[in-house]
């Protein structure tokens, strides 16, 4: 039980502002924050809610990016929850006397778990055994971080990077998340010798300390961290009246990113272009066709109220989640629903100030302006930019799940209300406004109606660009049709009149916001996804977006040659898990070692016009000199062994498209990229909030779309549609850590040893790794809790009668040389290489099927089992597995038996 009243002995509350200890119920979300404190020595304090309280460790080194590095971790008392956005002064004379910054802050949840009751259990389990693994989603902090109680030592903990995409030798920011000031910034700005709380101060700089600007005239009234003089408003133009009337500059669209020093780079945002007027304090938020946003997102409105000068400014609405990706969803229903996610304005532009149009001047002379004088805050973010290097933006872009850049040319002017090719849009994925223009009639189980009849206008005509039936969940589906039918006409609206089955027509009144792949050669859409409704969008405004061509906007001779855009569909990627985005290199084919590179594909028994193959010879195995096309030919032949494994299951697609030697990625949400063909389901996620739409392989075709797509394994769900809760099977990973194959036979037998006496078929595999795996079938009655309790219990039980040789330790350092137990492989979402599946290993191995009297065998080696040996393996053995699912057992009756 977490415990406060040593915190609460050690201070002196009449002489410290901090709060006193009361243990706080835990919210929806898990916390954490790392302060950086100078006290008598400056350290690093590490907190994690745990329990209501956040359980805190002192880092004297702080916490690293490196897996190599090891911080010592000093375990210190439990602080309250109130003490996780406190930064300013502590009494000299009090406990921890000193300066406190909130060095980085955000939210984490349990290694391998996705849920955050589940996380908390874990994390009680964690801390009690003295072994806490935590995936961390800071501003600084990201990804796996372990601390691990010292043996035999009292308060000492380790605190170390775990490896993942996150880890680096970088050096962090020593600022403040919350204010962007340093230790000495916050030491000068205490006021007296007590605690200074920011927790009220929202309108306070996220830069610097407020200072007045030493100018004069209109401009001598403002209170702003980055001074600025007249010099900077002397080609300013001053106004008569305030100007209502401003709408925002809009950009080009252009077809690749270049780098150049004459261009600044903006993130793009994904929400509502607003115009902020100030106005003798009033605020008005004003959409890009004139509209005003004030009932809608209020608070945007009062947080706007802390400016005081009469201003023009130009920004971006949006709603974020708690890894700071937009929704534009969220935004739309924002009003129905505003406690999902964070309402901000990210403002990158001033037009107007106390009575001059700042139009006429440069970009980085406004965004100096601009910066001195906005008064930031949680809701109310200054947009900066970076200056010459577009191609590294767009990378960290696509990583971060960001819809693109703004590239701005420095010295350009604000044009009021129109269309410039001084800014350039650059998107990571497509996406295209539609005017809608009917709808058709559901099908089979669909409700509301089937899908939007899209078109744009062109020469003042309604042109037909495809359907879309998919992005839809039933709430939006039944808002829609709502607003369909009350717009509902005989007549066509478009041009030429669409020909699909039970049509209904409508005014053209409503605008879309669509994703989608590309443009195919009759002008429709491929792949379109529906994103939102626009209700800033004139629908006799939207046209087909063509991007216009880089090399004609910006000469040559002033950019660097950078690396051409990827366009394709980003955002089927799931953000937790973005692939590293790499130049393009010349593939080095090595001399084949066992075989040449495939020269075709073999043509067999699936649909060629659904499921493409592109660049079978590409090679996937450097060594071997296996191909792309080896696996679909793998894929084709085993089909029918594989398929029953897969069935109804959602996948996460490992793809590994650049071959074995190349980092590869997962990709679970396939929305806008999947074949219309194929068959896809939603599931929620509680980790992200949100609706992912994850492919169901059910045919061959599927699958051969999913090698070609550079999935060379499988790894489907243990749970299946219907049923997702339920997993119908349960898994014990055997993990040799350096363990002899003589200890890992050893103790699969073990395993087969302690649950033939309790009745239950056992079914052996290899993982197609260095491993070997046992899958107990279950009736789908039962929960991932349940799955994987019984399997910890089997595997303690294992662990006990073979100490020497296995291990239930996590941490890889602490089991070198035993047999690792590894019983968290059974959680929803967790996904393990199918029986058949190809590894993307040396030698490419799979996993397969075996006959226990297999691990007799003398010669047994894992690499046997790969794919040139498993098609005939099959033809001589047939299914090892056939009555896989025929044995499945109740698992409530064997946790009687254990009981």
């Amino acid at each position: 039980m977490p415990k406060l009243s040593e915190y609460n002995k050690k201070r002196d509350f009449k002489k410290t502002a901090e709060p006193k200890g009361k243990v706080k119920k835990g919210g929806k979300e898990l916390h954490f924050v790392v302060q950086k404190h100078d006290a008598s020595r400056l350290h690093y304090d590490f907190r994690l809610e745990i329990d209501g309280v956040l359980v805190s460790w002192a880092v004297p080194k702080g916490p690293i990016a490196d897996t190599s590095v090891k911080r010592l971790a000093m375990h210190v008392e439990d602080h309250p929850m109130d003490y996780i956005d406190f930064e300013g002064t502590i009494p000299k004379g009090q406990y921890g006397g000193g300066t406190v910054m909130v060095w980085d802050t955000g939210t984490y949840l349990a290694e391998g778990s996705d849920d955050v009751e589940e996380s908390e259990k874990m994390l009680r389990k964690m801390h009690e055994e003295g072994n806490i693994k935590v995936v961390m989603k800071g501003k600084k902090l990201k990804g796996s971080y372990h601390l691990v109680h010292m043996h035999g030592k009292d308060q000492e903990w380790l605190l170390m990077k775990g490896k993942d995409d996150y880890a680096d030798k970088k050096d962090f920011d020593q600022t403040s998340v919350l204010t962007g000031r340093t230790l000495e910034e916050i030491e000068e700005d205490k006021k007296s010798d007590v605690w200074n709380s920011n927790k009220n101060d929202k309108s306070k700089s996220k830069r610097a300390t407020p200072k007045k600007a030493g100018t004069d005239a209109d401009v001598e009234s403002i209170d702003a961290p980055v001074a600025f003089t007249p010099d900077d408003v002397a080609n300013a133009k001053q106004l008569k009246d305030f100007p209502i009337e401003w709408l925002p500059q809009l950009a080009t669209l252009t077809d690749e990113v270049f780098d150049s020093k004459e261009w600044a780079y903006e993130i793009k945002y994904d929400g509502y272009r607003a115009i902020i007027q100030v106005n003798k304090g009033k605020v008005n938020l004003v959409s890009r066709n004139g509209i005003s946003f004030n009932k809608k997102y209020a608070p945007l409105v009062k947080a706007f109220e802390a400016i005081t000068n009469d201003v023009v400014l130009d920004g971006e609405i949006v709603v974020e989640d708690e890894k700071g990706i937009s929704h534009f969803q969220w935004l739309q229903y924002f009003a129905e629903n505003p406690n999902r996610g964070k309402l901000k304005c990210y403002v990158f532009d001033i037009l107007y100030f106390n009575g001059f149009d700042l139009t006429s001047l440069g970009l980085v002379q406004r965004k100096k302006i601009l910066e001195a004088l906005l008064p930031q805050s949680d809701e109310i973010i200054y947009s900066g930019h970076t200056i010459g290097n577009g191609s590294k933006a767009i990378k960290q872009v696509q990583k971060n799940g960001g819809e693109g850049l703004i590239a701005k040319k420095l010295t350009s002017k604000y044009y009021v209300n129109k269309r410039s090719k001084d800014w350039l849009k650059i998107k990571v994925s497509k996406e295209q406004e539609m005017v809608i223009g009917g709808f058709t009639d559901p099908q089979g189980s669909r409700t509301a109606f089937g899908s939007l009849l899209l078109g744009y206008y062109e020469d003042g005509k309604l042109v037909y660009s495809g359907k879309v039936g998919t992005g839809f969940n039933e709430e939006s589906l039944k808002d829609m049709h709502e607003k369909l039918l009350k717009l509902e006409q005989k007549t066509s609206p478009f041009s030429v009149k669409p020909k699909e089955r039970g049509i209904h027509f409508i005014k053209p009144e409503l605008v879309a916001q669509i994703k989608y792949s590309e443009w195919t050669e009759t002008n429709s859409l491929r792949h379109p996804v529906f994103i939102a409704l626009r209700n800033d969008k004139d629908p006799k405004k939207v046209v087909r977006e063509v991007a216009s061509s880089t090399e004609k906007i910006v000469p040559e001779e002033k950019t660097k040659k950078a690396v051409k855009k990827n366009t394709k569909e980003k955002s089927a990627v799931d953000t937790t898990e973005k692939p590293k985005a790499e130049p393009k290199k010349a593939v080095t084919k090595k001399p084949a070692t066992k075989k040449p590179a495939s020269k075709a594909v073999a043509k067999k028994g699936w649909d060629h016009s659904k499921a493409e193959v592109t660049h079978p010879d590409k090679i996937f195995w450097p060594k071997e000199g296996y191909t792309k096309g080896d696996v679909i030919n793998y894929y084709d032949e085993m089909a029918q062994w594989i398929m029953p494994y897969i069935k109804d299951r959602p996948q996460s697609m490992r793809r590994t498209p650049n071959g074995i030697d190349k980092d590869g990625f997962f990709q679970k949400n396939v929305a806008g990229s999947a074949p219309d063909w194929a068959q896809t389901e939603k599931i929620h996620s509680d980790s992200t909030k949100e609706d992912i739409e994850y492919l169901i392989c059910n045919d061959k075709e599927t699958l051969i779309y999913m090698a070609n797509r550079g999935c060379i394994e499988i790894n489907p769900w243990s749970s299946r549609i219907g049923t997702l809760d339920n997993p119908d099977y349960i898994i014990f990973d055997l993990d040799p850590n350096q363990a002899s194959i003589k200890d890992l036979v050893t103790t699969a037998k073990k395993v087969k040893e302690i649950l033939d006496s309790l009745g239950i078929n056992g079914y052996l595999k290899t993982s197609g790794g260095k491993g070997l795996h046992v899958f107990i079938p279950i009736l789908p009655k039962y929960t991932y809790d349940q799955s994987r309790d019984f399997s910890h219990i089997i595997s303690q039980a294992v662990n006990s009668a073979l100490p020497k040789i296995t291990s239930l330790e996590r941490m890889p350092k602490k089991r070198i040389g035993k047999v690792y137990l590894d019983f968290l492989q059974n959680g929803k979402g967790k996904t393990m290489a199918c029986a058949y599946s190809l590894r993307p290993r040396e030698g490419a191995t799979a996993s397969t099927p075996l006959e226990w009297d297999e691990l007799n065998d003398k010669n047994f080696d894992l690499k046997n089992y790969n794919i040139k040996t498993l098609p005939e393996r099959v033809k001589e053995k047939g299914d090892l597995w056939a009555n896989f699912f025929n044995d499945a057992v109740d698992l409530k009756a064997l946790l009687d038996k254990l009981s």
